[in-house]
């Protein structure tokens, strides 16, 4: 095998532009989105909200999150698809190439190549263990390795692997959902007693919210990693809008209305009580397989973008250390939800800074203070071109809007007060270091073409 052809094959163009022979049109991205962010944890979030809302209460918390989502997701997405790069390149434009790497490293590969993927694969575990309860093989700690290796042999492909397995995926953790609600409402009253239904806890609007913004704000942000192959911007941008607009809210306040009529907050134990133990079983064999495939998937981007090594042998470490955890997870916590609340809730808080720092260098600093009018160009490595190692506007905006975030959590909804702090301060200290004459990208390198070293 040629060294094009295996670039072409497992490194997936981790490190450069996507060429536009190899992209693809909306239908395709479309079901690659929805069948690789609208899976299990989705419905683990409806359990969460069920345990604490009621469904009216639901529905405003998770139109509210996903109008957030919706505008941070197709606005990464465009920016994805106008640049062909993944999504820890391209912040080299706002932090610099030393930055974008650390903060890549930092907030992707460990909150979602390693975090998310170990959540996903304990989820696993923790759902074989309720159908086979008295099996070894399916204790959850068991469970979670040996579902992560099979995540880990999906994502060591490629795109092409999403892409294929999302034909099969998508229209069944969605079919399933929507059986299951119709189970639930036949058994236990109808659809007025959805209505009437009061939560086991308790859970502010805010509060759910984050936890909701929380739980796809990662997904938001790496959606370049699958529209850099978008043949148009705006392909990438309807197909996250009508993903989140017409199967995330079916599939987490679907959950909500499961868990509000049959108690258990644990969404998929609810689904066996039902009768659905076939249907639990086939979202958690498919829908998981595709989820977590794309959380490594894009860790292993963020992994060789760090260090540059090859994108399929990077998803084999990052799955292997989350694997390790998942299963630690699974044999210390069990099936207790504790730990999935505190980590979603802690990503709402803090990924969106980084967002906002990305939309303000992309949508207003390229194009206004330097004049970077055409989007194809703003985000653009040209061969012989220098480029800043460190940019100190980006390091700032985002420890601003990650401090309001993590430091003022009940201040309104924290996703919302991150992003749009680190959004005005990159702008402000940008124009303000701009009109001052001070240099704020430090250090250069110089990128040769091809790869991005």
């Amino acid at each position: 095998m040629s060294q094009q052809k295996t670039k072409v094959t497992f490194d997936d163009y981790s490190l450069e532009e996507v060429p536009k022979e190899q992209r693809y049109g909306l239908y395709n991205l479309f079901l690659t989105l929805s069948a690789a962010f609208g899976a299990i944890a989705v419905i683990f979030a409806g359990g969460v909200l069920g345990g604490g809302l009621t469904f009216s209460d639901a529905i405003l918390a998770v139109m509210i999150g996903n109008i957030i989502l919706t505008v941070i997701g197709s606005l990464t997405g465009v920016i994805g698809a106008y640049s062909g790069l993944s999504t820890y390149v391209g912040w080299r434009f706002p932090f610099g190439r030393v930055l974008g790497k650390i903060f890549g490293f930092a907030l992707i590969t460990v909150t979602t190549g390693i975090g998310w993927f170990a959540v996903e694969s304990w989820f696993f575990g923790v759902v074989m263990n309720e159908i086979y309860p008295n099996n070894p093989f399916f204790s959850v700690w068991v469970a979670a390795l040996w579902g992560g290796v099979l995540m880990i042999i999906s994502t060591y492909i490629g795109y092409r692997a999403l892409s294929f397995l999302s034909y099969f995926i998508l229209p069944q953790h969605v079919w399933l959902v929507a059986v299951g609600l119709l189970l639930a409402v036949s058994l236990h009253g109808g659809w007025g007693a959805v209505w009437t239904a009061h939560p086991s806890g308790s859970m502010t609007i805010a509060q759910a919210i984050t936890a909701t913004v929380g739980l796809y704000i990662a997904g938001s942000l790496i959606a370049p990693d699958i529209t850099r192959f978008a043949k148009k911007a705006r392909d990438a941008a309807v197909a996250w809008a009508l993903h989140m607009f017409v199967f995330y809210p079916l599939l987490i306040i679907g959950a909500v209305a499961i868990v509000l009529l049959a108690g258990s907050v644990i969404v998929t134990e609810d689904m066996l009580k039902l009768g659905m133990g076939v249907g639990v079983l086939l979202i958690i064999v498919l829908g998981q397989w595709i989820i977590n495939t794309v959380n490594l998937y894009s860790g292993s981007l963020s992994f060789t973008n760090a260090i540059p090594i090859r994108r399929d042998y990077s998803s084999i470490i990052v799955g292997i250390i989350g694997t390790i955890l998942a299963a630690y997870w699974g044999y210390s916590a069990g099936s207790s939800l504790a730990p999935f609340e505190s980590f979603i809730t802690i990503l709402g808080s803090l990924l969106p800074a980084a967002g906002g720092s990305v939309f303000a260098e992309f949508f207003i600093v390229k194009p206004y203070l330097e004049g970077i009018k055409d989007p194809y160009l703003r985000f653009k490595l040209e061969p012989g071109k220098k480029y800043s190692e460190v940019n100190l506007v980006g390091l700032l905006s985002f420890s601003a809007g990650a401090a309001v975030g993590l430091l003022l959590p009940d201040l309104g909804i924290a996703a919302i007060n991150a992003l749009l702090v680190a959004f005005v301060v990159h702008i402000l200290l940008a124009f303000l270091f701009k009109k001052a004459n001070i240099k704020y990208e430090l250090g250069t390198y110089e990128y040769k073409g091809g790869v991005v070293k």
